[in-house]
């Protein structure tokens, strides 16, 4: 059955015609563009979908995020909103007593932010067992690269005073510089985040469908799920199966924890079986910028001995894993937020390439926050992808200008300089971090004001269509999928999504303000405002 949509302002994404009054799609894919004369026949059973002067573009397509991360904030504690750690502690109290949670069962808290507390520093153990003793809690940072946890967390963690720091991550003292505080960063938060006990694998069907919805809602029709540990794998590979992912969802395997998934997804490996893809590998080079453990060339705003955040990763570590990613030649995601990550990122690179002469195989630095124009040089020689948070500018900005200082803090998410240096870029939420909103985000591309109302426009503004083409074709590219997404062209998937207003006609300050009315995948509405 055809359906032609017509009567609004369709962008293609396309270059080789920009704009056209009609598509035509069937069975799930674009059939033909062009002259709503030349489509719609009299002859023909088509389903004619006036679209009423609205917009339609290609579905928008995630550049990254952690799709389980955004379905298990259904199951924790809200901490978005909590102004200072009496408000924590009321949140986790409520969110026990709502949930009826027996004396055992772990609480978990999400998106704190100490940055925006008044006590302006993280909690503690003491202040997470004043909410609850007798309950395991474990709170993450809204950054999810360091958190807290209460005494029982500690003790049933193992975590105590002759517990050594793991490579890459810190375990907060007490005053007597032995005693663990709960705060972890790093790794160490995130060994603990990984013996936390799975919910139900029904509880998480459900919530899996909860996520799938919230990406539809905001027009994305492909979905990354950033960081796969084997037991991310187990609900992915379950979703598939049952038939629960409505969109499509490209998965990146923990490089450092491949071997114990590897012989499970073969029919995942680089194709899509029931929506979910494997994409190939993710691996971190160091942490958050508004955290302070992104690691810089040049240290922190007044920091103490120089301080410049730590690496993850020795550079023999790294150059052995981006060796094992290309001799497979699997894509290789590298979370790079300060400048001296990319340079062990792109320096190793550059090495194992000119060692071994293999095919880079379109590697990706997500987040790259500080790269450097000189930097964007060499990855474009490398066709190494940027993925920029370029939401950043505005929730955390005013964070930025205080720990990097202003000049440092206005080249932050460079996407005008990526553009000029020839290197690919895609945009991002890392959601669950914040909700995959994509008009906020072009409109935080676009015009770069921070929450204060600071501006950090500088050279680094992209036009409108600049910054969709980031969400459409460039990020098709980035998934290696460029000829079936990304552009509304015959051959391609029926991945649409509908606006209420052409973000390319409305002042460019108005952008977050249009909507998503309708979201279809393969031709099916899996969305409707």
């Amino acid at each position: 059955m055809k359906t032609i949509y017509t009567n609004g302002t369709i962008l293609t994404m396309d270059e080789s015609m920009p704009e056209v009054q009609a598509i035509c799609i069937e069975n799930g894919t674009i059939t033909a563009v062009g002259n709503a004369n030349d489509l719609i026949k009299p002859e023909d059973s088509a389903t004619i979908v006036d679209l009423q002067g609205k917009t339609l573009l290609p579905g928008f397509i995630d550049g990254h995020s952690h799709m389980t991360g955004v379905a298990s904030s259904f199951q924790q504690a809200d901490l978005s909103q909590a102004r200072n750690f009496d408000d924590i502690i009321k949140i986790l109290r409520t969110f026990k007593e709502e949930n009826q949670l027996g004396p055992d069962t772990w609480i978990i808290g999400r998106s704190y932010d100490h940055n925006f507390l008044q006590e302006k520093s993280h909690p503690t153990r003491h202040i997470l067992d004043q909410a609850v003793l007798e309950n395991p809690i474990l709170i993450a940072h809204v950054s999810n690269h360091m958190g807290v946890v209460n005494t029982k967390s500690l003790q049933l963690l193992t975590i105590t005073e002759e517990t050594k720091n793991p490579d890459g991550g810190i375990i907060g003292r007490e005053e007597d510089g032995r005693t663990p505080n709960g705060y972890l960063e790093e790794n160490a938060f995130f060994q603990a985040q990984n013996k936390v006990p799975m919910p139900t694998m029904e509880d998480m069907m459900r919530v899996v469908e909860k996520a799938m919805n919230v990406y539809a809602r905001y027009g994305i029709t492909t979905v990354q799920e950033g960081m796969m540990i084997p037991q991310v794998f187990q609900i992915l590979g379950y979703a598939a199966s049952m038939n629960k992912l409505k969109l499509d969802l490209v998965a990146y395997t923990d490089l450092t924890n491949s071997q114990n998934l590897k012989a499970n997804y073969t029919e995942y490996e680089g194709q899509y079986h029931n929506h979910l893809k494997i994409g190939g590998y993710k691996i971190f080079l160091d942490g958050s910028p508004q955290g302070r453990t992104a690691w810089m060339l040049e240290p922190y705003q007044n920091a103490e001995d120089g301080y410049c955040g730590y690496p993850v990763l020795t550079d023999e570590k790294l150059h052995e894993l981006i060796t094992t990613s290309l001799s497979e030649q699997k894509q290789l995601l590298a979370h790079c937020n300060g400048d001296a990550a990319a340079e062990q990122y792109i320096t190793q690179f550059e090495k194992v390439i000119k060692e071994t002469g293999l095919d880079a195989c379109r590697p990706v630095m997500i987040h790259a926050q500080l790269v450097q124009p000189k930097q964007l040089e060499r990855m474009a020689a490398l066709d190494m992808i940027a993925s920029f948070f370029s939401a950043h500018v505005y929730h955390w900005g005013d964070i930025h200008i205080k720990n990097f200082g202003y000049e440092r803090a206005k080249q932050i998410s460079p996407a005008k300089s990526a553009l000029k240096a020839g290197v690919v870029f895609d945009l991002h939420q890392d959601a669950p971090v914040i909700m995959p909103d994509m008009m906020e985000t072009i409109w935080c591309t676009v015009n770069r004001q921070t929450k204060g109302g600071a501006d950090l426009s500088g050279d680094e503004c992209l036009s409108p269509y600049e910054a969709l083409k980031a969400i459409t074709i460039n990020a098709a590219y980035a998934y290696f999928e460029e000829d079936k997404k990304g552009t509304l062209t015959p051959g391609k998937l029926a991945d649409l999504v509908i606006l209420d207003q052409n973000p390319l006609a409305v002042d460019p300050k108005d952008i977050r303000t249009i909507k998503v009315l309708e979201t279809i995948k393969e031709g099916v509405s899996v969305f409707q405002a």
